[in-house]
């Protein structure tokens, strides 16, 4: 006789008859099994005499049914825990015969095996479960045949002798909300990382007072394209421009795409102190990007990941005042509002032995909030040259569910980026060439809080009208 250990408990389906031709049968009472548990207590076996199933002549039922009901201790229940289990036996089945074996959880099918006649062969299937909150994994077996009641043909038989359950993973809610984290701060680094493109595209870094201009630009920031800028009279200017840009972040890794931008500013009539206000948007029809999460299963980090595809969309506002003591002098102080919307498709992670936690990333639109205080100078020295020196200091603020996702064997998660501070700093230096022609070269860098310091080169061929 077997005995059984404390790892594994095996209550006995209560014996019945079932109407028609069926009954129910004992099948793990006590010392018909035994269990053989892993030293650290994340995988058992366990060993039947006589789990089984037989309908037919023999018996004289037309359906069988055997139930045994497993509980195991869960080791670590502060998470989420997948176990695979594995069941092996014999089957003998005719034609016009079945058998199956259903496995229940919390009165929930989660594995089935079913066959039907003829066959006569080995039983090994399985499946996986999981549990959560819960101190012990509880599932109900059930093995059950089906057969005509002839007393000249075989009977159905299906046996399980072993039923193998093994820990394969296991995750907390805090490691696969985080993985959400990394995900809802790539989709904010992208719109965060194009801005100071898009800014320059609406003139930042240059005079207020340098008239009508067109230029072509290229910068270490893997930008280049034109913009420029019409004085349409009243104190009415028009700034546009678009650009062809490889973003470039530790990140998130982004396709090439196109940016375009366009903005009316007012400004009040000529005087020693000016305000303006100033309206645009920005941002491109075409984002590609592959984001990737990684979280911690038991001890070893799963890094998963897909493409996205969409758009982005920011709208700002901008309101100051300019401060021209003289000709060649000119200060600039200003306050900006950006909303910024971004649209990416969801997808799927492939969910495998190694990320048994796949998600099921969720598209949709997810926003943020930018405030920025900014400063420029900018002198004209009584040659060909000019400058301007810059900075700004601002805050992102982060949407709450910036990503939702199903995640197998967990749930429903969200995940959200974090607030950051930022600061610029900046300077252009311009030469001019001919009465038409100027050429530029600037350098700046920006300063994200949490991240690495951006830096970034470009030049810029001008022509004013």
């Amino acid at each position: 006789m077997r005995n059984s250990t404390s790892f594994v408990l095996c209550f006995a389906g209560i014996a019945a008859a079932l109407s028609g031709n069926a009954m129910a049968a004992d099948g793990c009472a006590d010392g018909t099994f035994s269990s053989v548990t892993s030293p650290d207590g994340n995988a058992t076996s366990v060993l039947f005499d006589d789990f089984s199933a037989t309908a037919g002549g023999g018996p004289g039922i037309s359906r069988a049914t055997s139930t045994c009901q497993l509980s195991v201790p869960v080791t670590r229940p502060d998470g989420f825990s997948v176990f695979g289990v594995d069941y092996r036996g014999f089957v003998s089945a005719e034609d016009g015969q079945a058998a199956q074996i259903v496995t229940l959880q919390d009165g929930r099918q989660v594995l089935k095996y079913q066959v039907t006649g003829p066959l006569q062969d080995d039983v090994a299937t399985g499946g996986k479960v999981g549990t959560s909150g819960s101190d012990t994994l509880g599932l109900t077996v059930v093995v059950e045949t089906t057969a005509p009641i002839d007393p000249f043909a075989p009977d159905a038989t299906l046996l399980v002798d072993t039923i193998d359950i093994t820990r394969l993973g296991f995750t907390t809610l805090s490691s696969v909300t985080g993985s959400m984290d990394q995900l809802a701060r790539q989709r904010q680094a992208i719109a965060a990382d194009l801005m100071g493109t898009a800014q320059g595209l609406l003139g930042e870094g240059e005079r207020f007072d340098a008239g009508s201009s067109i230029s072509l630009f290229g910068s270490s920031s893997a930008a280049a394209g034109f913009k420029g800028r019409w004085e349409a009279g009243s104190g009415i200017s028009l700034l546009g421009g678009a650009a062809i840009v490889n973003p470039d972040d530790d990140h998130v890794s982004v396709d090439t795409l196109a940016l375009l931008a366009g903005a009316v500013r007012y400004m009040t009539p000529q005087a020693t102190w000016r305000g303006f206000g100033e309206v645009g948007t920005w941002g491109s029809p075409n984002v590609s990007a592959t984001l990737s999460r990684r979280y911690l299963d038991t001890s070893t980090v799963v890094s998963a990941g897909g493409t996205v595809d969409g758009s982005l969309l920011s709208s700002y506002g901008r309101i100051g005042a300019v401060f021209a003591p003289d000709q060649a002098n000119e200060i600039v102080l200003s306050a900006r509002f950006t909303k910024a919307w971004l649209d990416l498709d969801g997808y799927s992670e492939t969910a495998t032995d190694r990320n048994l936690f796949a998600a099921k990333v969720h598209g949709g639109t997810s926003s943020e909030n930018i405030v920025s205080a900014e400063v420029a100078w900018s002198h004209q020295t009584e040659g060909r040259l000019d400058y301007t020196l810059s900075g700004a200091v601002g805050r992102i603020f982060a949407d709450d569910k910036a990503v939702r996702a199903s995640v197998d064997w967990v749930g429903d998660v969200s995940g959200r980026a974090r607030d950051q501070t930022f600061a610029s700093a900046g300077g252009r230096i311009g030469v001019r060439l001919d009465e038409v022609w100027h050429l530029d070269t600037s350098v700046g860098a920006t300063f994200r809080q949490y991240d690495d310091p951006e830096w970034n080169v470009g030049a810029q061929l001008k022509a004013q009208f």
